[in-house]
């Protein structure tokens, strides 16, 4: 049969899926708009109020929002402002029309949230700041105080948050796609040639929405395309791109099954959530009628001001309209040269001579009164030190290269003493930095590799430049059996990386070796180490290959006992001191400050002491659901049970980008704790150093655990 008969036919007896339109018709938009209308806030007239008020300023990546409230949480005054590129001015200006409008107004607390907290902080005295989530839920409140489920999507993030008994109980938001956001939207709408209100009043009045699934926007770009040669309309389009906004938000960032994921309570906000098409889609697809007040693109600067309001009760320390009108800012950027981090610093300021120093992973260098600072435990920088002493010690005129690179932050200790006993010093390559990973960069064949992989290029690159005559990297399908799990391999690119660097680099005059080996076997262990160094001229004594095997395996365990004992230690002290105990997981590759951004110090100068996966005392194995088949993953699983055994732990994943395990282990991890009654906190990390965004998220877990009084909630 003719392929395209055949087809007519089947579109004929298998109809398109039809896709319910937003609104039957004007009368029930109306009806919408009605209901919606009842959650609008209340005004208040600035010019001619007498009484205290209460300031909130929400501080975004890219628009700065503003509100003043008066006792009876009546808005006197609000701004939603693009920054451009310069946010202080922003606020400057309309606290200078506040006082132009009433020059008598008296704020009795102003409080800032958002990604440009500190600096608005800092810059106008304000009294305080508060994280984005608790800012957020505090705004929810008001409008509905049986709030169980918080839905915020702005431009480029989305914020999801479960309230559990008037607590916080989970909190989701989305990595690095932005396919469901409000920019999503507005970029097709414009590439349409539509503004954004117009397109979506458009899509109120479709009738049949084009079906796009939830896929990324390049895929959807070429669904739209399609539906366009299709014959469908912009109306139809404009409704079909607002629920696959809803769809991915539900199923890809939230990952919703069922209406029970979400709540029956649920208050939306953020800007995306003022375009009726999307409110009306969200909706439809859960069935329910939600909450959207008026001012949903204004709820983290609101909630701020209710927070000013809730726990201040003095005159607020907040500028006069003399301080504004002299008001300068100026912003220096440097290096801080205070420890290897060398993190990029802005020194920021200001007019009466303070001074913000932003961009700073700890603070070494911005503390002056150190007399009374308690050094907190963290064990990412212990295991880093007992490395470092590792290889102190050992001295040869005979050197052996190897990376410091992926499952070699694992086995340092036994390839350093192995080597030792044979006569050969170990010359490892170097912590990462960005000029080591450029140098690397023009050799990696595949951009889809996880960053920690990519990085191996400018390790390899640092030794060759050393001229040293060997370079040892081993490929390894399996790592060591630590009785955890199923079986005990190296993921693919651990496993094999040294084949890519054998086919993509030109090593010079440097050999590069890389044999096929394994720990499981000592006998196989011996005969592979001595024939793979035969094809390079050096010959190890068969008995001289058994005992440094022999002496490298104890060294390591040492290594790890060591490492456990650093965990107990730590723990004793967190607990000596009331601190709450971070356990941060990933690989052992994670360790590398270029792959983990040291969020490691981040979270100790939030008070927490950080302990590791690797650290925690081995257990009994326990069940999981999954095909548990690697180390490393096994180590996250067993942590994941031990944080559940512990009320003062919380579990922290690091996660790289492209790491296709993951998919599985995030995943699992989170069953773990939440069957556990835990909060699951992941952060994404790559090349990119977003420091704004993960400070948010580690200080909206603080925040959680300060509202439940320790780890347990639910």
């Amino acid at each position: 049969m003719n392929l395209f008969l055949y087809l007519k036919i089947f579109r004929t007896h298998h109809p398109a899926r039809k896709v319910q339109g937003l609104c039957e018709d004007k009368a029930d938009y109306e009806t919408f708009k009605a209901r919606h209308h009842q959650s609008d806030a209340k005004y208040a007239d600035l010019s001619l109020y007498t009484g205290k008020a209460y300031l909130g300023v929400d501080s975004g990546s890219t628009t700065t929002k503003l509100v003043l409230l008066n006792e009876d949480h009546e808005i006197l005054y609000e701004s939603y402002t693009s920054n451009k590129g310069d946010p202080l001015a922003v606020v400057r200006a309309d606290l200078m029309k506040i006082y132009e409008t009433n020059p008598n107004i008296r704020i009795y607390g102003s409080y800032a949230t958002g990604y440009g907290e500190e600096l608005m902080r800092h810059a106008f005295h304000l009294d305080g700041g508060i994280v984005e989530t608790i800012a957020h839920y505090t705004a929810a409140c008001l409008f509905n105080p049986e709030v169980d489920y918080i839905l915020d999507i702005g431009g480029q993030d989305i914020k999801c948050f479960k309230i559990r008994d008037g607590r916080i109980d989970d909190i989701v938001l989305n990595e690095a796609c932005s396919s469901g956001c409000g920019s999503f939207i507005e970029t097709f709408a414009k590439s349409l040639g539509y503004d954004v209100e117009t397109f979506a009043q458009l899509g109120l009045k479709s009738k049949n929405p084009v079906e796009l699934g939830t896929r990324c926007t390049v895929f959807m770009n070429s669904g739209v395309k399609q539906a366009q040669k299709n014959g469908a309309t912009i109306e139809d389009i404009s409704a079909g791109l607002c629920k696959s906004v809803v769809k991915n938000a539900l199923y890809k960032v939230i990952r919703a099954k069922n209406k029970k994921d979400i709540g029956e309570h649920i208050v939306v906000q953020g800007g995306t959530f003022q375009n009726d098409a999307v409110l009306r889609s969200f909706e439809q697809e859960l069935g329910l009628e939600v909450i959207r007040p008026s001012i949903a693109h204004l709820m983290g600067a609101f909630g701020a001001a209710l927070y000013a309001q809730k726990l201040h009760r003095t005159r607020s320390s907040i500028l006069n309209y003399e301080q504004l009108k002299n008001f300068t800012h100026k912003s220096v950027s440097t290096t801080c040269q205070g420890c290897t981090n060398h993190c990029a610093l802005t020194i920021n300021t200001f007019s009466d001579g303070s001074r913000l120093v932003a961009g700073n992973k700890c603070e070494k260098m911005i503390i002056h009164d150190q007399k009374e600072k308690l050094e907190i435990p963290d064990l990412f920088k212990e295991k880093a030190s007992m490395m470092q002493k590792v290889q102190k010690n050992i001295s040869h005129a005979k050197k052996i290269g190897m990376p410091l690179v992926l499952n070699n932050y694992d086995l340092l200790p036994f390839w350093t003493n192995f080597f030792d006993v044979l006569g050969y010093e170990v010359v490892w390559s170097t912590p990462s930095t960005l000029d080591m990973y450029h140098d690397g960069q023009h050799t990696i064949p595949s951009d889809t590799a996880c960053f920690p992989a990519k990085l191996v290029h400018g390790h390899i690159k640092q030794l060759v430049d050393q001229e040293l005559p060997l370079i040892f990297y081993p490929c390894m399908t399996y790592n060591l059996d630590e009785n955890q799990s199923d079986n005990h391999y190296n993921c693919p690119l651990v496993a094999y990386y040294p084949e890519v660097i054998a086919a993509n680099m030109d090593l010079n005059n440097t050999k590069f070796l890389y044999p096929f080996i394994s720990f499981d076997n000592e006998k196989n262990f011996v005969e592979k180490m001595i024939k793979s160094f035969e094809t390079v001229d050096i010959h190890f004594n068969k008995n001289d290959v058994k005992i440094a095997f022999r002496t490298a395996m104890n060294k390591y365990r040492d290594f790890h006992e060591e490492l456990v004992q650093k965990h107990i230690d730590a723990v004793k002290f967190a607990r000596e001191h009331n601190l709450q105990i971070a356990v941060l997981c990933g690989r052992p590759y994670h360790l590398d400050p270029l792959v983990n951004h040291q969020i490691n110090q981040l979270l100790t100068t939030l008070g927490f002491v950080v302990v590791s996966e690797e650290s925690v005392p081995r257990q009994p194995a326990h069940k999981v659901n999954i095909l548990n088949q690697w180390t490393y993953h096994a180590r996250l699983y067993q942590a994941a049970h031990y944080v559940c055994e512990n009320p003062d732990m919380n579990l922290i994943q690091l996660v790289s980008f492209g790491c296709g395990i993951d998919a599985i282990t995030t995943d699992e991890v989170k069953t773990i704790l939440k069957e556990g009654h835990k909060f699951y906190t992941q952060i994404k990390i790559d090349e990119i150093d977003n420091q704004g965004a993960v400070k948010i998220r580690l200080r909206s877990l603080q925040s959680a655990l300060a509202q439940n009084k320790g780890g347990q909630h639910g």
